[in-house]
C-alpha cells in the first residue's frame, strides 16, 4: 500500500493543511501480524475559514478504508494533548516511520517538548494499558499474543517511566532498556517472532495462559510502589506550546 499517495488524495478535496503523520501501533513498535492494519497517524492545521469561524467545527478526521486506518488531529487538539503529557501523541512525535512531515523547524520543537514531558503521565497511560490487556486476555477466546505483548510493552514502559527514562518504540530497543533477568523480558524474546507470524486473533496456548496472567500481575504489584512524581510546572510545557502554535499559525495564514 502506498501510504504517502493515500495521504496525498485525502487532502486533495479538502482545505485543511497535512502537516505531519507517522505509522503508530504494532507496525511502529515491530511486532505487525502478517494481517495487521496500517495505522496511520498525525495532526493538521484546519483552513484559514474554519480558524476565523466563530463556529466550532470538528478536530478530528477519521478514515477507514480496508487496511487503511487513519486519524488526524487539528493542531489545537493535538497541542492540547501534548500539554498533558499524553503518551500515545508522544509516540507520534518520536515515530521513525514518518510518511509526510511539513511541521516547520521539528527537530527543535521535539527536543523541546520532550525535556518538559510529565513521566507520571507516561506511567499511568502505560500501566492503564497493560491493565486493560489482562481484563479482555480473561474473556473468552480473546487470550491473543496481540493482547499479551501490548501488555508487557506496557508494563516495560512504565518501569522505565519511573525512572524518567523514555521508552524505546522498537519493542527490540526496548528489551535492552530493561533488566536482562526480568521474566517477561525472557517470555517476550522467545515468543516475539511466534507473535509476528501468527494472525491478530491467534490465541496463547491454554496451559501457558495462567503462566503469563502470574508473571504480569507480579510486575504491576512491584510497579505499584514506585510511582513517578508528577511534573511540578506543567506551565513550562503548556507555554512552549502555546508559542509553537502561534509561530505555525502566523507562519500559515498569513
Amino acid at each position: 500500500m502506498n501510504i504517502d499517495q493515500e495521504i496525498q488524495n485525502l487532502f486533495q478535496c479538502r482545505d485543511d493543511t497535512p502537516l505531519f503523520y507517522i505509522e503508530s501501533g504494532s507496525r511502529l513498535w515491530g511486532m505487525a501480524s502478517p494481517d495487521s492494519d496500517y495505522d496511520v497517524r498525525g495532526f493538521h492545521l484546519p483552513s484559514k475559514a474554519q480558524y476565523y469561524d466563530y463556529r466550532k467545527h470538528r478536530d478530528l478526521i477519521e478514515i477507514m478504508d480496508g487496511d487503511f486506518d487513519f486519524v488526524s488531529y487539528d493542531l489545537d487538539k493535538m497541542f492540547g494533548l501534548l500539554a498533558k503529557s499524553n503518551p500515545t501523541v508522544l509516540e507520534w512525535v518520536r515515530a521513525h516511520i514518518v510518511y509526510l512531515n511539513d511541521f516547520p523547524e521539528w527537530e527543535k520543537f521535539k527536543k523541546g517538548l520532550l525535556e518538559k514531558i510529565d513521566y507520571c503521565a507516561l506511567y499511568h497511560h502505560y500501566i492503564s494499558l497493560a491493565k486493560g490487556g489482562i481484563k479482555v486476555m480473561q474473556t473468552a477466546e480473546n487470550f491473543t499474543y496481540k493482547k499479551v505483548f501490548y501488555s508487557i510493552r506496557g508494563l516495560m514502559s512504565a518501569e522505565l517511566a519511573t525512572q524518567h527514562i523514555m521508552p524505546e518504540l522498537l519493542i527490540t530497543h526496548l528489551f535492552e532498556q530493561v533488566d536482562q533477568d526480568d521474566p517477561l523480558r525472557h517470555w517476550a524474546e522467545d515468543y516475539l517472532e511466534i507473535k509476528k507470524q501468527q494472525q491478530e486473533k491467534a490465541q496463547l496456548p491454554k496451559n501457558e495462559q495462567q503462566l503469563i496472567l502470574n508473571l504480569l500481575n507480579e510486575k504491576i504489584e512491584i510497579l505499584s510502589h514506585s510511582i513517578p512524581q508528577t511534573m511540578h510546572r506543567p506551565e513550562q510545557l503548556q507555554q512552549y506550546l502555546t508559542e509553537y502554535s502561534i509561530h505555525l499559525k502566523e507562519y500559515f495564514y498569513k
